[in-house]
């Protein structure tokens, strides 16, 4: 379902609440225990709440002024005969008994809170990363990295005040509330109509501020996900900055998204101060009334002092969590906005899916077949048309072309990286997508133009290609990519710590690393994506010879730009604009006088005025 038709995006105030809450159902219900017991603690807290004004009442309507019309004596004919000293002793202690009550109740119900929350947002986050990961490339390509990094560690803590935090926080103020009206409502019904005049206002109130407030969030974390994307963006490019010196232009950048914020924030922080100052006023307004006409009350015999200081108390403790709810309710909107910012993430479904009846692949020969494939990341461009070619075992297949001729693309469907829109892949005669994903993962090595290394040792790297790998197995696969000696002249070996993405290892040992991490788990289909472009001559030579001779009795797909990287390949495939346009060997290419011998003769005489291409002069534009 498209996400702007999905029905939890919907611009909805209190059902956009609610559809969150099931949206989260399932992460809910991991701390269905801690919040059973959360809810327990919150009752007794109500009820130790509710116990605590009596004691004063005693001490004024039996010590003080025992000669007051007493319309709650019968529960307390106990008290007659101990004097007013003994009945202030036992109000004492049972004011110490229900603040020792109430605060055992109170600790473990914030403990449990708590617990339920940080459990909450662990369930969350595995669930966001692991369906993070599952997502189709293009879906990250459409995203900013830094971004979707917020809405995994931000975006989820507030996301927890909204399910767990705030809610609990809400309902146990709303049945503080209850409880006292109720008893308020019994000792003197027209008094707590009176003590209620302004809570229609303080509703209307904080509902008008907490719609604004919730934009100014929303707006706020949309700037907030550009400035972490544009963070992680110059960090990861932090050379590219430092060797131009455009320190000052990331400055300004950086800033500019930075004064959106903070303009955002202001006004969510000017929202939210006039909200409690408002709360503030009607509340005093509301509490001035009852004591005007409590003491008249009182004066005409209808309540006892203590009744009177029981229902102000109560009248207090009523209007704290309406402040508490008005200002919950600012938290509640913001963690809204970050609920939905997660949400929108799991609610897309563009993913790679495996079949139910997907079987483990069996082990590949290596046959690889594309038929009439055809793939678009966007409706309407596409990628790769009507794409037709077979590949037998063993042979080295290079893709040649212009940049964004679909060499990588198509490189991707084998392992199913994208999922053509028409056609099918097949490997061995059968659809790739009969396969589960993990073994036909596992039985394709891909070496990318640009090495990804992380930050942890050498051997953990080279075994990222097949976790169950032994030391042995290490060792033989770093022996295989030429790098073994290498690595043994290192300080700690093998067990030598690189930097995140390996920039303190040439490009030549990193994409050995690479390849090593490749062909550890000797898969029969190999893919090669521009594996020595990053490379000098020398560095380049190397990894050629080593990717010759490692790629002996294997299916080998190599992407290259310099055509006598593939001057030998069993078959070379030319892709323009996505169509296959020529395909041969290097010698029948070369004759056939198309797009390749035109290239062929620019790099190997390296004109500064290139020839014509031949397509163009066919009428056929390729720009």
């Amino acid at each position: 379902m498209p996400l702007q038709k999905n029905p939890l995006f919907k611009d909805v105030r209190w059902k956009r609440l609610v559809r969150l809450f099931q949206y989260f159902r399932p992460d809910i219900r991991r701390v269905r225990g801690e919040l059973i017991l959360a809810l327990m603690c919150t009752l007794g807290a109500i009820l130790a709440a509710l116990a605590r004004p009596w004691p004063i009442k005693i001490v004024f309507d039996y010590a003080l002024i025992p000669k007051h019309h007493l319309r709650w004596a019968l529960p307390f004919d106990i008290l007659k005969g101990y004097g007013a000293m003994g009945v202030a002793t036992i109000s004492c202690v049972l004011l110490l008994l229900i603040a020792l009550v109430g605060g055992l109740f109170s600790y473990y119900q914030s403990y449990m809170i708590a617990a339920a929350g940080q459990r909450l947002t662990f369930a969350v986050r595995r669930r966001y990363f692991a369906h993070l990961q599952r997502l189709s490339l293009s879906v990250h390509n459409a995203h900013r990295a830094g971004d979707l990094v917020l809405r995994a560690t931000g975006d989820t803590n507030m996301l927890r005040e909204m399910l767990v935090d705030s809610t609990l926080i809400i309902l146990s103020e709303v049945l503080v509330v209850f409880g006292m009206l109720g008893v308020m409502f019994v000792m003197d019904w027209q008094l707590t109509m009176a003590s209620l005049a302004v809570l229609p206002l303080m509703t209307l109130t904080a509902f008008r501020f907490s719609h604004e407030l919730r934009e100014a969030v929303r707006l706020q974390r949309q700037r907030d996900g550009r400035m972490a994307a544009l963070l992680s963006e110059v960090l990861h490019a932090i050379i590219v900055v430092q060797a131009f010196g455009r320190q000052a232009h990331e400055d300004e950048r950086f800033g500019d998204f930075n004064k959106r914020s903070l303009k955002q924030g202001m006004r969510a922080v000017r929202l939210e101060a006039a909200l409690e100052r408002l709360v503030e006023v009607l509340v005093s307004i509301g509490t001035a009334g009852v004591i005007w006409f409590g003491v008249r009350r009182v004066l005409q015999g209808y309540l006892t002092p203590g009744d009177l200081l029981v229902f102000i108390g109560y009248l207090g403790s009523t209007y704290k969590p309406l402040r508490r709810i008005a200002r919950l309710t600012t938290r509640l909107s913001k963690a809204t906005v970050s609920g939905e910012r997660v949400a929108h993430i799991l609610a897309i479904q563009d993913r790679v899916k495996e079949r139910k009846n997907a079987q483990p692949a069996p082990p590949f020969r290596g046959a690889v077949s594309f038929n009439d494939v055809n793939f678009h990341y966007q409706q309407g461009s596409p990628v790769l048309q009507r794409v037709t070619f077979r590949v037998e075992p063993g042979q080295l297949v290079g893709l040649v072309g212009a940049n964004g001729a679909g060499k990588s693309t198509l490189l991707g469907l084998i392992p199913r990286l994208y999922d053509p829109v028409g056609g099918g892949v097949e490997i061995d005669g059968v659809n790739v997508k009969r396969f589960t994903l993990e073994s036909l993962r596992e039985q394709i090595g891909i070496v990318l133009q640009q090495p990804i290394l992380f930050g942890t040792t050498i051997r953990e790297n080279i075994a990222y290609g097949k976790p169950v790998a032994t030391v042995d197995d290490v060792e033989a696969a770093a022996r295989a990519a030429d790098i073994h000696e290498f690595i043994l002249s290192l300080p700690h070996g093998y067990d030598t710590v690189i930097a995140e993405g390996g920039v303190s290892l040439s490009g030549g040992q990193r994409q050995k690393i690479a390849i090593a991490r490749a062909i550890i788990k000797q898969p029969p289909i190999l893919i090669l994506d521009e594996p020595t472009t990053a490379l000098d001559a020398a560095a380049a030579a190397e990894v050629n010879a080593t990717l010759h001779r490692l790629g002996q009795g294997k299916t080998v797909f190599r992407v290259a730009h310099r055509l006598e990287d593939v001057s030998d390949a069993d078959v070379i495939l030319v892709l323009r604009e996505g169509e296959l346009l020529e395909q041969g060997t290097h010698a029948e290419l070369l004759r056939a006088g198309g797009w390749y011998q035109w290239i062929s003769t620019l790099q190997r005489e390296r004109t500064l005025a290139p020839p014509t291409d031949p397509i163009r002069v066919a009428g056929r534009s390729l720009s």
